[in-house]
C-alpha cells in the first residue's frame, strides 16, 4: 500500500524513472536553505580563499548546517522516499552544488556531450552520464548491461530554475531501462525528443532513479546555480561521503534520523546475538527492531489511504 505516492507518480516513477513536485518547499524552506547554501558556501570560500566566482560541490553537505540536515527525514518526502526504495536505507550521499554564473568568456559545448571549455574548467556532470556506473562499481557485473536499482535521489531547487541555460538538470525519461554502454555508444548525444530540461521554480523537487541518464546544462544566466541532492541507498551498500557521522551528531539525531545516517542503536550488536560463531550483518538482516525504525514507522503510516 502506498503511503506517499499518488498512482501517478508511481507510474512516472516506473515508467520514466522520475517525477516532479514543483512548489514542495514552502517559501520560508527555500529561504532558509538558500540562505544555508550562501552562508556555508562563503565560509568554505574564506577557509580556502577561494574566489567568490569558485564553482564546486560540498559533499557530505548535511553535516554542514541544521536546515541541510532537516532535509534526510523531511516529513512530506519521506513517505515519498520509502514508496520508491523501501524502509531498509540510509543516506549515501548529500550534496550542495553551488554554480555561479559562466564567466563571459567561457565558451560551453553542446548540452550533455562535454565537449566544451566549461568541462576543461573543471565544471562537473556537464556530459549524459548515469550515475554509480563506473565499472569497478557496479557496470562490470551487472548480466544485462543494465544497472541495478541501488539507489535513489532527491533534487531541491533553491533558486529560480524557470528559464534553460542556467545550470538546469536534463533527464533522459526511461533511460534507466538502458545500458551505460548504449550512451557511450551515442557518443554521449542524446537526441532532443529523448531529453528534457528541467524549468522549475525554486522550491520544486525532483525524485529520480539515479540510473536515469543526466546532465547539468551550462549556466549562462545571471543567476547562482543553487542545487541541494539528497542520495537514499539500501543499508547494506556503503555511503560514499562518510565513513561514520560525526557522534554528536547521532547522538543528537531522532532514532529514525539515526538510522538514516548510518547508525545502529546504542548497544545492539552489528553482527547479531551470536556475533561469536554465527555472524550476520545487521546491515544485511536487521533483527533488532531498534536498529531500523523506520520499519514501523512505514508499518504505521501504511495504515493511512492516501488520495490518488
Amino acid at each position: 500500500m502506498a503511503i506517499g505516492m499518488t498512482e501517478a507518480q508511481r507510474v512516472a516513477f516506473e515508467t520514466d524513472g522520475f517525477f516532479i513536485l514543483e512548489d514542495f518547499l514552502t517559501a520560508a524552506e527555500t529561504q532558509r536553505l538558500s540562505d544555508a547554501a550562501d552562508e556555508v558556501v562563503g565560509r568554505i570560500q574564506a577557509e580556502k580563499g577561494l574566489a567568490p566566482e569558485t564553482h564546486f560541490q560540498v559533499r557530505n553537505a548535511l553535516a554542514q548546517h541544521e536546515a541541510f540536515l532537516d532535509l534526510v527525514d523531511h516529513p512530506r518526502m519521506l513517505p515519498l522516499v520509502v514508496d520508491a526504495i523501501g524502509w531498509n536505507i540510509q543516506i549515501r550521499t548529500s550534496h550542495l552544488d553551488y554554480r555561479p554564473p559562466y564567466p563571459e568568456t567561457m565558451v560551453a559545448g553542446d548540452v550533455g556531450v562535454g565537449d566544451g571549455e566549461d568541462q576543461e574548467a573543471g565544471y562537473r556532470n556537464v556530459s549524459w552520464h548515469p550515475d554509480l556506473a563506473s565499472p569497478h562499481i557496479f557496470e562490470g557485473p551487472s548480466l544485462d548491461g543494465r544497472l541495478p536499482f541501488m539507489e535513489i535521489k532527491v533534487f531541491y531547487t533553491l533558486f529560480d530554475m524557470t528559464e534553460s541555460n542556467c545550470g538546469n538538470l536534463w533527464l533522459a525519461p526511461g533511460s534507466f531501462k538502458r545500458t551505460p554502454q548504449e550512451l557511450k555508444d551515442m557518443g554521449r548525444k542524446v537526441p532532443e525528443e529523448e531529453s528534457l530540461e528541467l524549468k522549475l521554480p525554486a522550491g520544486s523537487a525532483v525524485l529520480w532513479r539515479t540510473a536515469t541518464w543526466h546532465c547539468v546544462g551550462p549556466n549562462t544566466s545571471n543567476k547562482t546555480r543553487k542545487i541541494f541532492h539528497m542520495g537514499y541507498h539500501w543499508r547494506w551498500l556503503r555511503p560514499t561521503d562518510y565513513i561514520e557521522q560525526d557522534p554528536e551528531l547521532i547522538e543528537r539525531s531522532s532514532p529514525i534520523r539515526r538510522q538514516l545516517l548510518g547508525a545502529m542503536a546504542t548497544g545492539g550488536d552489528p553482527l547479531g546475538a551470536e556475533s561469536d560463531v554465527a555472524p550476520s550483518s545487521q546491515y544485511w538482516q536487521p533483527k533488532n527492531p531498534e536498529d531500523v525504525p523506520l520499519r514501523a514507522w512505514a508499518e504505521a503510516q501504511g495504515k493511512i489511504q492516501t488520495a490518488k
